[in-house]
This record gives C-alpha cells, structure tokens and sequence, in this order.
C-alpha cells in the first residue's frame, strides 16, 4: 500500500530526490541553505566556504520503512586556500530500481560576510527491467550565503536552471528547484531557520525549524515542512572532532522515516 501510494504521489517528469541527507536539517524541517555543517554544507550550500576544518561524513535515510525505498551517503570535505572542496556519493534502492548522484563542490568566500557556492552534479537511474533505458543526466547547482552579523545568515540557492532532458526524446525533464532561506539566534542557545523551495512543476513548499544546544554539545530539534506536511524533530552530539545526528520524520499517510547522519573533522 506504500509503495501505491508513493508512486501515485510520485512526479513523472523525474524519481530522483534532492533533499540534503544532514540529519540536523531533516530534524528541522529538511533544511540546509544556512546551516554550517559538514551534511548540510555538502548538500550544495555555500557554506561550505566557511568550513574551518576538512571532514568526512556519512548518512543514511529509510524512507517510511519501506523496503527498496532507502538511501545511503558518502562524502568528504578538503579546506584549500581559496575555500573549501567537497564530493559526495548519494544511492538510492535497490537491484529492481537505483539511483545514484555524484557531487564535486567548490565554497568561495567573496569577502567575511558573503560566499558563493558552485556544485556539479552527475545522475544515473537504472532497473532491472530491460523494458526501460538507463538514464544518465549531468547538471549543477549555483548558491549563495551572507551572513551580516554573527545572530543573521540568509541563504540561496537554484538547482538545475536549464531543467535537463532525462531521455533522447525530451519528454521527461529534471525539475528545475529555487530556494530561499534565513536562519537567526533567538539567543545564544536557540536557532530559528525558515526555507521556501519551489518545484518548478510544484507549488512552493516552506520549512521551518529550531534548535536548542545545551552546553554546546547535545543539540534537540523540532521542524515542519508544509507541501506535503511533515513532522520532524532530531537529536545531535557534538564533540571535538566527531559529531552525529538522528532525525525522524513522520507523514500523515506514509508514515515514519528515521534518517542518522555522522561525520568527522581533521
């Protein structure tokens, strides 16, 4: 009944599945355009020219508990001189349907308040089905940060502008995306976040998060997204070098997807 209920809701110009793997922004919401770390700033945030140390981080996500319906990642982060670089590998499924998504990332710092990030990304699709193709598609993601005071950071960012073919005919199109996102500290402890994406064959979706930190090493959050509706609330713990989070979401209809992300800085 959930895989019926996920394929009638499924968009049919495309299956593959953007959202950032950073189980601190999934506890929000699905946040990622302001948050700072390693998950999140791979995610194609411009961030990433902020990262202040190189790192290596991992993620996992099974959506509604489904069987096929899980994804894994793998990632890495290498400050440089001019910024920060990044790579991640994202699989979704199984031997029956898989999709996988390759990332190379560049952060430049434009001044101290302002960065820019560029991502390029390769997809693949296939199935066990030798009915249907092998999809193959290459695009790239622009963004952007600024962050006027230490309390305020805005965030924006365009996936795909150019909404490439997905087959030889040019029927099936990877949606174009456009996001916008603030964050600001309600106080020293408390961060409040907001993102808007819009589909471009979608309406606009809007997601909203907090975050508590207690003595700067346990982290308690709460989110929803609006379009569909979703539920989210996370943990995290943060210690010198290494740092892991646990998410959970929950859908009216389909139910629970638990969702741990770890990474560590060197």
């Amino acid at each position: 009944m959930v895989m019926v209920a996920l394929l009638y809701a499924a968009p049919l110009f495309a299956q593959f599945d953007f959202t950032s793997l950073s189980g601190r922004g999934t506890a929000m919401g699905g946040v990622s355009l302001t948050l700072d770390d390693a998950m999140s700033a791979m995610s194609g945030s411009a961030t990433l020219a902020y990262t202040e140390r190189s790192a290596i981080a991992v993620g996992a996500r099974q959506d509604y508990l489904a069987e096929g319906m899980g994804y894994a990642m793998l990632g890495g982060i290498a400050k440089v001189g001019f910024g920060a670089l990044s790579a991640s590998i994202v699989h979704f499924g199984n031997s029956d349907y898989n999709e996988q998504m390759l990332s190379l990332a560049c952060g430049i710092p434009l001044g101290k308040t302002v960065a820019l990030g560029v991502m390029l990304h390769y997809l693949h699709s296939g199935t066990s089905d030798p009915y249907y193709d092998p999809i193959n598609a290459a695009t790239f993601s622009l963004s952007v940060y600024a962050r006027p005071s230490e309390e305020f950071g805005l965030g924006f960012k365009t996936f795909n502008p150019q909404s490439v073919f997905l087959d030889d005919n040019g029927n099936t199109h990877l949606p174009a995306l456009m996001s916008v996102g603030v964050s600001y500290c309600l106080a020293e402890d408390l961060l409040a976040v907001a993102e808007v994406e819009k589909n471009m064959y979608q309406k606009a979706t809007l997601r909203v998060g907090l975050e508590y930190s207690l003595q700067n090493m346990f982290l308690f959050r709460l989110g929803i997204n609006t379009a569909p509706v979703i539920y989210s609330f996370g943990f995290g713990m943060r210690l010198s070098s290494f740092g892991f989070d646990v998410a959970g979401q929950i859908h009216n209809v389909l139910g629970f997807t638990p969702q741990l992300s770890m990474f560590y800085c060197f």
